[in-house]
């Protein structure tokens, strides 16, 4: 019988090493850590799914925190069924076995209620910042762009700094050069 835990990080707003010690505080004698990822992939939970054995105890930082869906969870509690095994949801307040928590049918309605929620929630805050850094290197794309534009067209390259908004002209000549655009540094009396 062994005290497994299991935690996502990564996560977005969450606070790591309070979580980190919570499940260490369960004396786990071992963790399995999931980075968090948009396409739901979960090595980490079918490693641990794989290597139960009867009687173990598992460890969940919370319902929302280690499934990503109903589906999911029915599929742990099923395995959970047959290998008779304890589960401890900490942030739920569920124990199965009723001993770390009073056995309570609210708590448990209330986290699979909420498991849906709390998912969805997630991944949108994901997602949004995946399409900022998007936005932000398009963003750099067409800056780079509108620089080799400018320089093919004949305007000093002090001018194209200002207007694509670098510091100094060895910007200017790194896109250049990046681009594969031939650079003629006396062009416009520049060394």
């Amino acid at each position: 019988m062994a005290r497994i835990g299991y935690i996502v990080t990564e996560l977005p707003e969450q606070r790591i090493e309070e979580d980190e010690q919570r499940i260490q505080k369960e004396n786990c004698d071992f963790i399995y850590r999931e980075r968090y990822n948009v396409e739901g992939k979960t090595k980490e939970l079918k490693k641990l799914m794989d290597n139960l054995n009867d009687r173990d105890e598992v460890i969940f930082l919370s319902m929302a925190n280690a499934f990503k869906g109903v589906r999911q969870l029915c599929l742990f509690l099923n395995i959970s069924r047959i290998k008779n095994l304890r589960i401890i949801f900490l942030r739920d307040r569920i124990d199965s076995y009723g001993e770390k928590y009073a056995s309570s049918t609210e708590n448990l309605l209330h986290a699979i209620s909420t498991l849906t929620e709390d998912s969805y929630a997630i991944r949108k805050i994901r997602k949004l910042s995946e399409k900022r850094e998007r936005s932000r290197s398009q963003a750099r794309q067409l800056r780079n762009e509108k620089c080799v534009e400018l320089y093919k067209a004949g305007v000093p390259t002090d001018e194209i700094k200002k207007q694509v908004g670098f510091r100094s002209k060895s910007s200017v000549f790194r896109i250049l050069r990046a681009s594969g655009v031939k650079t003629d540094r006396r062009r416009d009396g520049e060394e």
